[in-house]
């Protein structure tokens, strides 16, 4: 096989193949005993087909179509191999002339991703985005969450006891059913319907497709939140007030993250947008349609035209962050190497409190190991920018 390459553009590169004529010969010779033993004639057991029959019933190029097909699939691979390609799309393929007793050549139109050339990417200016600070009703509801987290059901007690609220757990049976379900009754929601009915009476709810649900109530419960002291002890804390501390100190830690993570992110769009880079077109279409697919999959109305403009946009600057990144990644040496990728497993296994082998073996199953050390390279680059740009106080 003889394979060479032509750069047509920063993202196409033009591919052709010269498979010798012998290797053509073979692969038709190979056709013609698989069409003999999948093919029945009167007159002949399958797989005793002679060829000559064959070609005399079904023509002599019957087979060429399928020798191209087969060719094409079984040496492109290699050529790609060997011309060190790697293809972001679907190769496009142009067979030649085909003569069984002659050389076989076809072009293949090849999209890659571009070579990017990132020059200026230290010392970039950009403006701080100030962390917003943390307010008493930012820890009150995160105290709010926790109680209801740790509430437990109890029966509704008192005059109103066996009166359905909103916001009650009522016990209902559904007619036909020996199950006992647990429905909190919510206003504005079909088992708000519940409300105002006691313990003991049926209902019938109409769902908003014509059903009708006979439901009988058993018992109504309510979520018995801890108060204050007893969720800080519960927690492990001294008191309430130590539970706040801790809670508004986790606040302010997660917004300085969520703000530097912003300002890194600043500073790579800063460098995009001073990069020029050429996107394969045909790549970015195929992972719009991808991204169409899941939300067809999810059950999403269909996107307006102006959300799937946004979607394509957002779809290529992702993929231009990821080219300045590797591009930069490579002339700062700031690749993981085996041993540093191994400590970044055991860490984040200690951190899950699992064994390093085990947390490895997770990632490999569910296919995630090599998007695993991807993403800390690329946190490694931003890192780097972020430690190298000049962050000044927005203006007042």
């Amino acid at each position: 096989m003889k394979a060479t390459k032509e750069i047509k553009s920063p993202t196409q590169v033009l591919v052709r193949v010269e498979i010798p004529a012998e290797r053509v010969s073979q692969k038709i010779e190979e056709l013609f005993r698989r069409a003999s033993r999948e093919i029945e004639l009167p007159g002949f057991r399958r797989g005793r087909v002679p060829r000559a029959v064959l070609e005399a019933r079904f023509g002599k190029d019957f087979l060429n179509e399928d020798a191209q097909t087969e060719l094409i699939e079984e040496y492109l691979p290699q050529a790609l191999q060997q011309l060190q390609l790697r293809p972001v799309s679907p190769p496009q393929t142009k067979p030649g002339e085909f003569d069984p007793q002659k050389d076989f050549a076809f072009e293949a139109e090849v999209e890659v991703l571009p070579e990017v050339t990132v020059r200026n990417y230290t010392d970039i200016e950009i403006e701080d985005v100030p962390m917003e600070p943390v307010q008493d009703s930012d820890v009150d509801a995160v105290v709010e969450r926790l109680r209801l987290e740790h509430a437990t059901l109890v029966p509704k007690a008192g005059e109103r006891s066996s009166i359905v609220e909103a916001g009650d757990i009522v016990e209902v049976k559904i007619s036909g059913e020996d199950q006992i379900r647990e429905w909190q009754a919510s206003p504005g929601e079909l088992t708000g319907r519940l409300i105002g009915h006691r313990v003991g009476e049926t209902v019938v709810l109409k769902t908003d497709d014509g059903q009708q649900l006979r439901v009988r109530i058993e018992g109504v419960k309510i979520l018995e939140k801890p108060d204050g002291e007893e969720l800080a002890k519960t927690l492990g804390h001294e008191d309430i007030m130590a539970l706040r501390a801790k809670i508004r100190q986790e606040l302010e830690e997660s917004r300085a993250r969520r703000r530097e993570r912003t300002l890194k992110l600043k500073i790579l769009d800063t460098i995009v947008a001073q990069t020029p880079i050429e996107l394969p077109p045909r790549f970015i279409e195929n992972l719009v349609a991808q991204e169409l697919e899941r939300w067809q999959q999810q059950g999403m109305p269909e996107p307006a035209a102006e959300d799937v403009k946004r979607l394509r946009e957002a779809i290529e600057q992702r993929v231009r962050r990821e080219l300045v990144l590797e591009a930069i990644k490579r002339r700062e040496g700031l690749a993981l190497s085996d041993a540093d990728f191994e400590k970044l497993l055991a860490e984040e296994a200690q951190k899950r409190e699992m064994k390093p082998i085990k947390f490895r073996a997770l990632l490999e199953r569910e296919g995630q190991l090599q998007s695993f050390r991807s993403d800390a390279e690329d946190e490694r680059v931003l890192q780097f920018l972020y430690k190298n740009a000049k962050i000044h106080p927005k203006e007042q």
